[in-house]
Formats: C-alpha cells, sequence, structure tokens
C-alpha cells in the first residue's frame, strides 16, 4: 500500500466515523416514534403506498408498527428528513432516489436551513418509490426483522457518506495546492499583489495568477505589444484515489482543458493514475503530478514548481 493509499484510506475512515457518530439515524427514528399524528395505511391504501399484501402481513406478523417500516406521506411532509430512515431500510442511494423520483438531499440535511414542505405529488412519489423496494426487501428475505433494517440504514449511510467523502476529498486536495503554492511564492520573494481576483506576479507584473474552478488554477501574461492577456498554464487538481471513478475525472479534466487556447501549457494533479488514464494523457500530452507527492515530499513538490515556474512561467530563472 503506497503512502496515498494509507492517507485516502485514513482520511475516509475519519468522516466515516464523524458521520456515524452523528447518530443521526437514531435522530430520524426518534422524529418518527414521536410522532403523534395517525398514519392510516390501510385507509390510504396499500396499492396506492406501493407496499405488497405479502411485507404488510410480515410486518403485522411480527408486530411491528407499520410507520418504523413503511414511509407515509403525511410523516414525510411533516418530517422530510425520515427520508433518511425509509431510504435506508430501502438501501437506496440519494443519486438513485434522484433519478427515480426526485433529489431528497435537501429534506435529509436539516443544518441546510429553513426548508419548505414538498408537494403532496413528489412526496408520493417517494413513498411508492420506498415502500415497493422494502416491500421486495422483505418478501425476499428469510426471516426479515426490524433489526435487518437498522442494519441498512448504517450501510447505506456509509454508502451515501463514501460518495460525500469523494468531494471533500477533492475540494481538500484543491486547497491545500493552492495555500502551499501562495506560501511558496511568498518565501520565494516573488512580488505578489492582489489585484481582485488575479494576483500579479513577478516585479513587472506581467503574470498573472487566479483561483477557480474549470480550472482550478490559471496563470496568463501580459504582451506589452498588444496590451493583451492571454492564457499561458491552466492547472485542474483531481483528488480522488479511487480507480474506479478515474477516468470519470479524467473527462472532467479534459472538459476543462479543451476549453483554454490551443497554445496553453496545461498542467494535472491527480490522486491516481491507472493504466488507461496514462495512456490517455499520454495522448493529451498533459503533464500531470502525483497530487500526494505534490503536497507532502519536498521532492514532488519542487518537481512541480520547477516546471510550473521555471520551465513554462519563466518568471525565476532557469536551473541548470
Amino acid at each position: 500500500m503506497s503512502d496515498a493509499q494509507l492517507s485516502g484510506a485514513q482520511a475516509r475512515a475519519l468522516i466515516l466515523s464523524k458521520a456515524i457518530k452523528r447518530r443521526d439515524d437514531v435522530r430520524v427514528r426518534t422524529l418518527i416514534e414521536g410522532f403523534e399524528g395517525a398514519l392510516d395505511y390501510e385507509g390510504y391504501g396499500l396499492e396506492e403506498l406501493a407496499i405488497s399484501d405479502k411485507a404488510w402481513a410480515g410486518i403485522q406478523q411480527l408486530q411491528v408498527d407499520p410507520r418504523m417500516v413503511f414511509a407515509h406521506p403525511d410523516m414525510l411532509r411533516q418530517h422530510p428528513e425520515t427520508s433518511l430512515y425509509y431510504r435506508g431500510i430501502a438501501t437506496l442511494s440519494l443519486k438513485r432516489v434522484s433519478s427515480l423520483a426526485t433529489s431528497v438531499d435537501t429534506w435529509e440535511n436539516p443544518r441546510a436551513g429553513k426548508r419548505l414542505s414538498p408537494s403532496v405529488e413528489v412526496v408520493c412519489r417517494v413513498v411508492r418509490l420506498y415502500n415497493a423496494v422494502i416491500s421486495s426487501i422483505i418478501e425476499g428475505t428469510d426471516a426479515w426483522t426490524l433489526e435487518n433494517g437498522y442494519r441498512n440504514i448504517l450501510a447505506t449511510i456509509g454508502i451515501s457518506q463514501d460518495g460525500k467523502m469523494r468531494n471533500i476529498i477533492g475540494r481538500e486536495a484543491e486547497q491545500a495546492v493552492r495555500d502551499k503554492l501562495s506560501q511558496w511564492i511568498a518565501d520565494m520573494g516573488i512580488p505578489c499583489e492582489q489585484q481582485g481576483q488575479w494576483f500579479a506576479l513577478g516585479a513587472e507584473k506581467t503574470v498573472r495568477m487566479a483561483y477557480g474552478s474549470e480550472p482550478d488554477i490559471v496563470f496568463e501574461k501580459y504582451n506589452p505589444q498588444t496590451q493583451v492577456w492571454t492564457q499561458e498554464v491552466t492547472i485542474e487538481i483531481k483528488g480522488g484515489i479511487d480507480p474506479a471513478g478515474a477516468l470519470e475525472r479524467l473527462g472532467a479534466i479534459k472538459k476543462s482543458f479543451d476549453q483554454t487556447p490551443a497554445r496553453t501549457e496545461n498542467i494535472a494533479i491527480l490522486g491516481v493514475v491507472t493504466e488507461a488514464m496514462r495512456a490517455e494523457l499520454n495522448e493529451m500530452k498533459i503533464v500531470d503530478f502525483d497530487l500526494y507527492d505534490v503536497v507532502n515530499s519536498k521532492e514532488g513538490w519542487d518537481r512541480f514548481t520547477e516546471e510550473l515556474f521555471y520551465h513554462k512561467l519563466r518568471l525565476l530563472p532557469w536551473k541548470n
């Protein structure tokens, strides 16, 4: 196992541990248990709620309160955050629910601020999705119990957090490179003056840098003869280390670099490079660096800054 892989595993483990420690599953379960309104499943219509007769009979036999297993429109309208509970029992990802019914991400995030109650139509779509899947799980599992449902919720939280972790790790990678780059510029004594979103570099201020997205970092040079700024170098940072998403990240890099002028030099800083990625990067003639080496090793950082400032931007005298 490489240092980068170990670092990624540690970061994911910490984020997942913190998510489980928040006990969101317990919080929403308490909301359901303490709900004072009457939830009339049979009066509403089991078929209308997408609850199968066999699954309903199984819950009745276990003498489990239906609200602890099946979603109901009245519950979700009053407490949208309980979507986490029923989605968890159904083992559905946020992405899958969004594609089959509607996005419930904001429903399940009470920290996002005040939210409007979802419409009856939208809630019913989600309820039917959850109940149809939960019914199939109950029917297809020998001796299903509510404890099985609770375990499903924790597993689903873990899967959801795994997706969010990729985004978090990516954002942290971008910030780490930006912070280190800004500090290095100061340490090297390179004149740097902020001008709006740009940082003018060098004594003559003919090179400027900006942090953004697509690309993450861009450098432009000023031509005194034409009095025009042109893109000189762009940098894309992709912090994900999961090989399964490598080609998807490469696609995002291509999209960004395709929008740059033909003469622009493009650099990629990557958390992982697979064999398939390497072949495409070589074909695209993109210079790339290993993210872990750039952020964590002097040798990796020196290679990156030498390529950028000495060879591509020529802001500093060439090294022999």
